[in-house]
């Protein structure tokens, strides 16, 4: 599909927003201007029309398997983002020609919440108005925007007293283990699996204790407030391995302001007593240990390789522990699954009393197994149906939800929401969703961002793990030269 952005202000039109925006109404092998000889276009002209007056013209035009939609619209220009006339245009045009109507409206961004919760200060806090907002102006299914203001709410309130914006010194730390067992076939994060690049363990955890061994030098003036050590699953690795990085940690950070310390116990087959019991020794009070579905025949297809009672043992034996916080992931779309069975899913999860249970919508990413089956980012209208069912589910039985975030690629243009019983929210997903806390990413494929005086700098570590295990401790003292350059402005 060809993508022309053309007029006089053409310069100020994000692309980039365009072909996002474009994901949502038409499969996306024909967007992004990969097929360039076909008819299918978007075409968006933006021309100013009276300078005195700021008054702009804009036309949208889309042509797609030989049906044409045209619109177009006078606008003021006032400083404000015009983006959101185009956005309205082109989803009024794209509605019509598609008869898609995407429940996040024009909002093509990752944070949701965090939009609402910029509505919500601007408008002195005022939820009905930034109600009408999302839903006018943003064209937002109402259900959604409720959501996303509850979520900002509700986070916003769990970290209100816990972290000092302002001053710059509060910090979080995530630490990347990127290995599985076995890979899942809609996974899309840098894991390794196989027994020969298993072997990489050993070496890998070597070069993690030197970078930690670096950071701590470079935060000792700072407070380290959440420790996430997600992967991956870091308990793919054996009890001597996770003694090794728990025991570089406590030697080297100062562990005496932390909130919160979360280990990702994601797979059940990975967990086990010994495990379990060297994380509670060095002060893991919350863990993840994600069924994704209790449906043992979707279980087998998307390659997770335990069963729904492995979970189910794997959650109690972490409950004898005395660990307090415990998170279960679930994932709705999953190929082949019904609603009954995603219903059956939640309702179980609810009866287990997790303090934590995240309900993600499944996402198609370039590089998962299940991205060669031409699984389209399409609206569901019936997979948005069982998810509100899902919400209140949880509702009644007495989560609220505290974070959320979207994805480019997610079935029915869904989202991604951490429910919570009360007082028992994950700061650290709040810390990254806001985008309000330095978090300093260790280990391959990990993101540091840097959150100062309202700049936000981020430094990607090397992605594979062979690549930082060769290259690390020579590039990572550089990449960590910047952090601490970028600290000290």
């Amino acid at each position: 599909m060809k993508i022309i952005i053309d007029g006089n202000l053409k310069e100020e039109v994000s692309e980039f927003y365009i072909q996002t925006f474009s994901l949502l109404f038409f499969p996306e092998d024909n967007v992004f201007g990969r097929n360039n000889t076909s008819e299918n276009h978007i075409k968006i002209y933006i021309n100013e029309k009276n300078k005195d007056k700021n008054i702009i013209d804009i036309l949208v035009d889309i042509c797609y398997n030989k049906k044409t939609v045209f619109k177009s619209i006078e606008a003021i220009n006032d400083n404000k983002d015009f983006h959101i006339d185009i956005g309205k245009l082109f989803y009024k045009s794209a509605v019509e020609i598609t008869g898609i109507y995407p429940p996040w409206g024009i909002h093509t961004g990752i944070r949701p919440a965090k939009a609402a919760g910029d509505i919500l200060k601007k408008n002195n806090y005022d939820a009905i108005k930034a109600l009408e907002i999302l839903c006018e102006d943003y064209l937002m299914n109402k259900n959604k925007a409720i959501l996303a203001i509850e979520t900002y709410k509700n986070g916003n309130a769990a970290i209100r007293n816990f972290v000092d914006v302002t001053s710059g010194s509060d910090f979080s730390l995530y630490i990347s283990i990127p290995f599985c067992p076995t890979r899942c076939r809609y996974c899309s994060f840098i894991s390794f699996a196989t027994p020969g690049l298993l072997k990489l363990i050993p070496e890998y955890i070597k070069k993690l204790v030197d970078e930690i061994e670096l950071l701590s030098k470079i935060t000792k003036n700072m407070l380290l407030k959440t420790i996430y050590i997600g992967g991956g699953t870091p308990t793919t690795l054996d009890y001597k391995s996770l003694e090794i990085i728990l025991n570089a940690i406590k030697n080297n950070f100062d562990l005496s302001n932390l909130l919160e310390y979360t280990v990702e116990c994601g797979r059940a087959d990975t967990v086990t007593e010994d495990k379990l019991e060297i994380l509670k020794k060095f002060g893991i009070d919350r863990i993840s240990i994600n069924p994704q579905t209790l449906n043992d025949d979707i279980l087998k297809k998307i390659g997770r390789r335990h069963t729904s009672e492995d979970f189910f043992k794997a959650f109690e034996l972490a409950g004898k522990t005395g660990i307090k916080n415990i998170n279960t992931d679930c994932i709705i779309g999953l190929p082949d699954e019904t609603e009954s069975s995603m219903i059956n899913t939640i309702e179980k999860l609810a009866n287990l009393k997790p303090e934590n249970i995240t309900v993600h919508s499944l996402c198609i990413k370039k590089s998962s197994e299940l991205k060669s089956e031409k699984i389209y980012i399409s609206n569901s209208p019936e997979l948005n149906n069982i998810l509100e069912k899902n919400y209140d589910i949880l509702k009644n039985a007495g989560y609220k939800p505290y974070y959320m975030y979207r994805q480019k690629y997610s079935v029915g243009n869904l989202e991604n929401t951490g429910f919570c019983l009360n007082n028992c929210e994950c700061l650290y997903n709040i810390y990254m969703m806001d985008e309000i806390q330095t978090i300093f990413g260790i280990g391959a494929g990990s993101m540091t961002k840097l959150v100062k005086n309202g700049r936000i700098e981020r430094i990607a570590n090397y992605k594979y793990p062979y690549e930082y295990i060769e290259r690390d401790f020579q590039i990572n003292r550089e990449n960590n030269r910047e952090k601490l350059k970028l600290l000290e402005e």
